[in-house]
């Protein structure tokens, strides 16, 4: 051990040496560090988050610096070699249900923007109706139809989102219109033999 402590010490006195070995510290360093806190660029390999990105469109990824935020596109460690890109659609502690092919937020339509128009979102292989966690998150890709998302695998907790993608402006709001409560139904106009319209 003394050996290899001897050799390190009389190569850095060579100032020739000094110089590369240096430069090359401080590059190994900048780069590891950048990529873990500073941005990095990804590619889109798949067609899950179309139409808002494309196969083959390059993104610049954040490390996640604030709080997160229901329209957020993140990369997602879903378990698979590479990171999935979604969208958060639920936040902790919200429920989040299906129905008409529409998503309800604590029984509250959800308004996006960013899904094709007359594309319908259905609750897949489980259950229409997810209850979140305290560290839990619901995602979705932006093709409904074609994507594998919390539909299929369940919420995700929050040490599995890595990064964030900075979003377009088109972000997600509430419709005004509610589920009714569990167990009660919905009030319908009924046109009766008059022709005046009556609800129950």
């Amino acid at each position: 051990m003394r050996h290899i402590w001897r050799a390190a010490q009389d190569f850095w006195r060579k100032l020739p040496y000094r110089w590369p070995a240096s430069i090359g510290l401080a590059a190994l360093i900048g780069l590891t560090g950048g990529r873990r806190f500073l941005a990095s660029v990804c590619v889109i390999s798949g067609t899950s988050m179309l139409p808002t990105y494309p196969p083959g469109t390059c993104l610049l990824t954040l490390p996640i610096s604030s709080p997160l935020e229901r329209g957020d596109v993140v990369l997602l460690d879903d378990g698979n070699d590479d990171f999935a890109i979604k969208r958060i659609v639920g936040m902790p502690g919200e429920t989040v249900q299906f129905w008409r092919g529409k998503v309800f937020i604590n029984r509250r339509a959800l308004n996006e923007p960013y899904v094709s128009r007359n594309v319908y979102t259905y609750p897949g292989r489980r259950v229409g109706t997810f209850e979140l966690g305290d560290d839990q998150y619901f995602l979705l890709g932006d093709n409904r139809l074609n994507s594998v998302d919390s539909r299929a695998y369940g919420p995700v907790l929050r040490d599995q989102i890595k990064r964030r993608i900075p979003v377009p402006a088109e972000t997600s709001s509430f419709e005004p219109y509610t589920l009714p409560a569990p167990g009660e139904v919905l009030a319908r106009p009924i046109a009766s033999k008059a022709g005046t319209a009556s609800s129950f």
